[in-house]
């Protein structure tokens, strides 16, 4: 009778273990991708720039990874397409007189990258989103520091959306 309810135990746990649900680090991409065009982001925003930041944060980030080369659009098999449609700046925490003890800064983009050679988008996503927080005045950078850290932040999460599907 023990033997016969421990291998139910051992049964029922595999179960579990086939049907549970996960994360998976499974590739994205289709095998024939392996160059990316990554054009100037456009700016929906009111800040000077912003555009050329966050074009440059989110190739350095295919750059540094690797796994797909950047290269320009007659070469490519893909292209990410970004367009900034939010740059904000607004109070994060305050003190006990109820002044801004710390600010933060979002940075909105809305992502599409295209299978050039299927001509079929592979994802797309309206309001990618990254934000960092910061000190007005401090020594640490202030509102530039945090917007460079936010962009790394976007960068590296639409790479992981692009090349790893999450």
């Amino acid at each position: 009778m023990r033997r016969a309810s421990h291998s139910l135990h051992i049964l029922m746990a595999s179960a579990l273990l086939v049907c549970s649900c996960g994360y998976s680090s499974r590739a994205l991409l289709p095998d024939h991708i392996k160059k990316l065009c990554i054009p100037t982001f456009e700016n929906d925003t009111t800040r000077y720039g912003i555009e050329q930041e966050a074009t440059v944060a989110v190739t350095q980030a295919f750059e540094d990874d690797g796994r797909l080369s950047v290269v320009s659009e007659p070469e490519a098999d893909a292209m990410l397409r970004g367009v900034v449609v939010g740059y904000e700046k607004g109070p994060l925490t305050f003190d006990r007189g109820e002044s801004v003890d710390e600010f933060r800064v979002d940075i909105i983009v809305s992502i599409e990258f295209e299978d050039l050679r299927e001509g079929k988008v592979l994802w797309k996503e309206e309001a990618f989103r990254a934000w960092e927080s910061y000190k007005e005045g401090s020594a640490d950078g202030g509102e530039e520091e945090a917007l460079k850290e936010a962009l790394a932040t976007l960068a590296s999460d639409i790479l992981s959306r692009s090349v790893e599907g999450w």
